[in-house]
């Protein structure tokens, strides 16, 4: 869920950079250029990890030391603990279902428009117009193309905009758009519930029809001419995947086609997409580590007691191992998040003497996942009340040992935060 969020953030920022940078000029190529990064780099930015190289750069140091361990569902004490427990759990099951489900019946649509566009391709007939072979189609349809396929209704189609529909199409065929379209349609599969996902994927195709129609101006063909045959062919499209003639937008698209060529020096602009995307690799993908004058500062934090020789020891084998704050995968309670929750909502009682004091709050409790699954250097980390407090380490020590975190294939140590209320009726 962790790389989801950063993939939808990375693809929100990358839509705002297109449309602020890239949608006044006619660079059609450079923009389709950026549209496949901007499809693509989210994906790929959260496994890149920076933070080594910018560890060896003084101004640099302060970027990789954000506290960003990772924090576990709140754990509430009172009478309606184990209710508010279970109902986070189940709602982020579900929240996951509803995902899964939408990526499956995405997944289903895509496959049944493949599985149309193969029907077409094998059944209908093939004929030669104007040296290009055409998949005749029956229904009123417009024309449109899929890979190295163009489909079209010779009988619906006037004599003179036949040459203006096959030079369209082909440029599909041949500057290979349909790998474009398959991979904004994907994308949107993935991150079905985010908006900007779509945006983009309808970006692309718009851009795409930039590209086919600057193609038709340059073979010579008479602008306002072509411009009255688009607005004529107002079909029906019902083939989602192909590239179609006539495409929405038709306004944006009768713009461009009359917009004067961008100066070639405005491609530096295009540069600019360079630091935005440096900043989101620096930003959402640093495992950030802890210092020694990270631990000084946090002597003065409510540490959990633990004895003088368990202190001397862990601090011996752990002083020069880094804690990491997002790991790739995370370290793991035995049986998972549900069982996390109800051991602790079983262990964990209201004290007594707050109770009485009518003392409520929300205790956030710090501790380390060794590599060898055991627990340390609990601590407070935000303090409401001693009792509250103590109450809150006295259980989360008693944890037994989780599966260790891993990093590139190797087991480190992970931070956690667990944000524990206590509430009264």
């Amino acid at each position: 869920m962790l790389y989801l969020l950063q993939v939808n953030v990375g693809l929100i920022l990358f839509y705002a950079l297109y449309k602020l940078v890239c949608t006044r000029d006619t660079f059609f190529r450079s923009r389709r250029f950026i549209l496949i990064v901007s499809l693509v780099l989210p994906f790929i930015l959260p496994f890149i990890d920076v933070r080594e190289w910018l560890e060896s750069r003084d101004r640099m140091i302060m970027l990789t030391h954000f506290d960003y361990s990772a924090v576990l569902p709140e754990i509430v004490v009172g009478s309606e603990a184990v209710e508010t427990g279970n109902r986070v759990f189940v709602l982020s099951e579900w929240i996951g279902y509803l995902y899964l489900a939408g990526v499956v019946a995405l997944l289903v649509r895509l496959a049944v428009q493949a599985f149309s566009l193969y029907r077409l391709i094998v059944r209908m007939p093939e004929k030669e117009i104007n040296g290009v072979c055409v998949k005749c189609l029956n229904d009123p349809s417009g024309p449109f193309s899929f890979f190295g396929w163009i489909f079209m209704n010779p009988a619906a189609v006037k004599e003179d905009e036949i040459s203006e529909i096959l030079t369209h199409e082909m440029a599909h065929v041949k500057q290979h758009h349909s790998v474009d379209v398959l991979l904004a349609e994907m994308v949107s599969i993935c991150c079905w519930m985010n908006p900007f996902a779509w945006l983009l994927k309808r970006e692309v195709r718009l851009n795409l029809e930039f590209l086919a129609d600057r193609k038709v101006m340059e073979a010579g063909f008479a602008t306002k001419s072509y411009q009255y045959h688009l607005l004529g062919l107002a079909y029906n499209h019902k083939y989602g995947l192909s590239n179609n003639f006539n495409f929405s937008h038709l306004k944006q698209r009768i713009i461009m086609m009359n917009k004067k060529k961008s100066n070639a020096a405005g491609h530096i602009k295009y540069a600019l997409f360079v630091l935005p995307a440096f900043a989101l690799l620096v930003a959402g993908n640093i495992s950030c580590s802890q210092d020694a004058s990270q631990t000084e500062d946090a002597k003065e934090e409510v540490v959990a007691p633990v004895s003088p020789e368990a202190k001397e020891a862990p601090a011996d084998s752990t002083a020069k191992e880094e804690v990491f704050m997002v790991a790739e995968q995370m370290p793991e309670f035995p049986g998972g998040m549900k069982e996390l929750l109800k051991f602790l909502q079983d262990n964990l009682k209201y004290p007594e003497n707050a109770m009485k004091n009518n003392v409520q709050g929300r205790v956030i409790v710090q501790f380390v996942v060794e590599k060898d699954g055991t627990l340390t250097e609990f601590k407070v980390a935000r303090s409401v009340d001693p009792d509250l407090d103590a109450e809150a380490l006295r259980v989360l020590q008693t944890m037994p040992k989780w599966k260790p975190g891993m990093q590139r294939g190797k087991i480190v140590r992970v931070k956690f935060t667990v944000p524990v209320s206590f509430k009264l009726q």
